[in-house]
């Protein structure tokens, strides 16, 4: 239960050489106390403490009836804050409410509500710049297709034409490229029902497609050539470095930022617990096993480079570069590049009969929806064997 209070006040305390005093709004949360100046003053001589208004100097005082519309609409803004969060029954502290109310969102317009709010989490911290700039370019694509976008004109036929529009005029011609786009609209009108803003989710009627990418598992096979080449004499102390890092991936099904972060005190009995960087902002804890050839990996970075995190001693666009000359060199298909590692994962795993509910907390995916595309992976391989089995006999 919130224990909630608001008031206007007037800091007659501090009266300047006008005789004029600032306002505020004085919020009360649970015995802790927020004022937030509302940049407007007043005469303390004409103030009404008890109906929290100004009083007018005359008859023609217009000034007066200004700033009372002022004060109204901050103790209304104030108390639709509080009951959104009783509503949902979620806690609310003076941080978070102070966060609110700085927070003015426009509740219109789709595009202008967008950018207002991929600069708040921004700003807060709930999202990198990499994933600012991914944002922005669907952003830049919505005002590509349309100068203003009101939620009360959004219906089922938005996300087809979208699609359409993304399709034709942009350059995400691939369905993942596009997939991606709907993505990053979606999570943003996902925010938006969560303003309480009323409008038509067109998601609720259009599915965006997706297909094998170029991130494309490897293969039993192609996986054992990798490793081999690991412990051949061939190999260089740099391509090693570089490849023990991207098998580490294979074994564990890190993100290539995470497999740089790696640390010894990240082991937990038979198992690797961290908190993934992409999704810091939750806090959740990941448990992948920790293998025995997870383990040699390590042990082998610790003796050649000795240096905690592990597997960081190269940069990432130079790991990948490295990695593409390796697939080079094998014969392996071109593209090869750290995402691999953890699609191999996922996939080797469910073809040798892994659980999708297990392979989803390994991945620290909070719904199996998103670990799904691996059992469509694994048969489709399975009908690529099936047909190569059919050829014996013709």
């Amino acid at each position: 239960m919130i224990s909630a209070s608001l008031k206007i006040i007037i800091n007659s305390s501090r009266i300047k050489k006008s005789g004029l005093a600032a306002l505020y709004l004085r919020v009360i949360i649970n015995r802790e106390i927020l004022k937030i100046p509302l940049k407007i003053d007043w005469y303390p001589d004409y103030w009404d403490k008890k109906n929290q208004v100004c009083k007018p100097r005359n008859k023609k005082d217009c000034n007066c009836n200004d700033l009372n519309l002022i004060i109204g609409d901050a103790l209304a803004k104030a108390n639709e804050i509080l009951v959104d969060y009783r509503l949902r029954r979620k806690s609310i502290s003076v941080a978070i409410f102070s966060k609110e109310y700085a927070c003015n969102l426009n509740k219109d317009d789709l595009i202008v509500f967008m950018e207002q709010k991929i600069n708040e989490r921004v700003k807060y911290r709930e999202i990198s710049l990499g994933t600012k700039k991914s944002h922005t370019v669907t952003l830049n694509h919505l005002k590509a297709w349309k100068k203003k976008i009101a939620f009360a004109d959004l219906n089922e036929k938005t996300g087809e034409q979208f699609e359409r529009f993304l399709k034709l005029h942009t350059g995400a011609k691939s369905k993942n490229a596009r997939w991606g786009q709907h993505r990053n609209l979606k999570t943003y009108l996902n925010l938006a029902k969560k303003e309480r803003i009323s409008f038509i989710h067109p998601y609720e009627f259009f599915k965006a497609k997706t297909e094998m990418g170029r991130f494309q598992p490897l293969t039993k096979a192609h996986f054992k050539k990798l490793y081999d080449y690991y412990n051949s004499p061939e190999i260089t102390g740099t391509q090693r470095q570089v490849l023990r890092a991207f098998l580490f991936s294979c074994c564990t099904g890190m993100r290539h930022g995470d497999v740089r972060r790696v640390d010894l005190d990240w082991l937990d009995g038979e198992f690797f617990q961290f908190i993934p960087y992409k999704t810091r902002r939750f806090g959740t804890r990941v448990r992948v096993p920790a293998t025995k050839e997870a383990l040699d990996f390590i042990a082998d970075d610790v003796d050649e480079i000795g240096k905690s995190p592990l597997f960081s001693g190269i940069s990432e666009q130079k790991q990948n570069e490295i990695l593409k000359d390796i697939a080079s060199i094998l014969g392996l298909r071109p593209g090869l590049c750290f995402q691999v590692g953890r699609e191999t994962f996922a996939t080797l795993y469910m073809e040798n009969d892994g659980k999708l509910e297990v392979l989803a907390s390994f991945l620290g995916h909070t719904s199996t929806k998103m670990t799904e595309k691996y059992v469509k992976i694994r048969d489709q391989r399975k009908k690529e064997e099936s047909v190569r089995i059919s050829s014996f006999f013709t």
